[in-house]
């Protein structure tokens, strides 16, 4: 079993409005950055927040919205194994597997990314285990079962 909750994150400016060089500079919160989004599945990705609550701050200034203040999804899953050993002869024995992965089948949803101010920030379009590189068989993908039979000598 692995579970955990969603690791932090800041909402960034469109555009470095504070002259500091950095480019990552934080937006203005203006509203409640939940306000109408219900975290489902439309066309492929997940809208995780509003970025209607947020605009850029005014030329020389820096944002109000807090440092890693909101949340990225959490992450659930529950694998399981069983497995059986038969002796064949004194020193043979034959071990019969069954490992199930994600066996509740959770979509475990990747990070938001880079959220921005801009109309592409605050989605969510893949799966944890796509995100960091093993689409279909990383962590969090969807049930998958193995079936497994070793000769132990």
């Amino acid at each position: 079993m692995s579970f955990h909750g969603g690791l932090p994150f800041s909402v960034t400016a469109s555009q470095e409005n504070s002259g500091n060089g950095e480019s990552a500079d934080r937006a203005n919160q203006i509203g409640n950055p939940f306000a109408g989004v219900n975290h489902s599945i439309v066309n492929g990705s997940v809208q995780w927040f509003n970025t209607a609550a947020f605009a850029d701050p005014a030329l020389g200034t820096y944002g109000t919205s807090g440092r890693g203040a909101y949340r990225n999804p959490g992450f659930s899953d529950v694998d399981l194994s069983v497995f059986k050993n038969t002796k064949i002869t004194e020193r043979l024995t034959l071990q019969l597997r069954a490992e199930m992965f994600n066996l509740f089948n959770r979509i475990n949803l990747a990070p938001a990314g880079q959220p921005s101010t801009s109309d592409l920030g605050g989605t969510i379009g893949s799966t944890f285990g796509t995100y960091f590189g093993a689409p279909g068989i990383g962590p969090g993908e969807p049930f998958n079962t193995q079936l497994a039979a070793k000769i132990i000598f």
